[in-house]
């Protein structure tokens, strides 16, 4: 079997992609985890709501009822807002959403250079410390994000 040799610039043309790929699905996964938990406190509040207002239609006997029924949707409602914040799924989806733009836009350069030029050696390690330093800062901010809400 023949070996076939990578060149430098499809290894870092693969690799880039690689990470372009993964931050998209990341952040489109966490953007749709975001976006349920909203829509599930929406309509939980709107329920709780309107079970609260049922009250002033209802027989006066069925008074607790409807109170024990808000209770219980008042807890599920924090219960599932303290949840989307403990999973940070916003946060997150707009820190992989800001990663994958930036490898996209170092993805343009690579493009646009290699097709105006032959790259040298010395290029394609800048270009690839400039995906090291996007990725290293990923991590970097997260770290912070992290530490300022105080969580783990």
């Amino acid at each position: 079997m023949e070996s076939v040799k990578i060149t430098g610039i499809e290894s870092l043309r693969s690799s880039l992609d690689l990470d372009i790929t993964r931050f998209s699905d990341e952040s489109s996964k966490h953007k749709r985890l975001h976006r349920k938990y909203q829509r599930a406190v929406i309509i939980l509040t709107a329920v709780t709501t309107v079970v609260a207002g049922s009250g002033l239609i209802l027989p006066t006997e069925s008074g607790k009822i409807v109170q024990f029924a808000v209770l219980c949707l008042t807890a599920s409602t924090a219960a599932i807002s303290a949840w989307s914040e403990m999973r940070r799924a916003r946060e997150l989806w707009q820190h992989e959403r800001d990663i994958f733009y930036r490898l996209v836009d170092i993805r343009r350069e690579l493009v646009f250079v290699s097709a105006n030029r032959e790259l040298k050696p010395q290029d394609l390690e800048d270009f690839f410390k400039k995906i090291a330093d996007v990725l290293g800062s990923s991590t970097q901010k997260w770290s912070g994000i992290i530490e300022k809400n105080g969580s783990s």
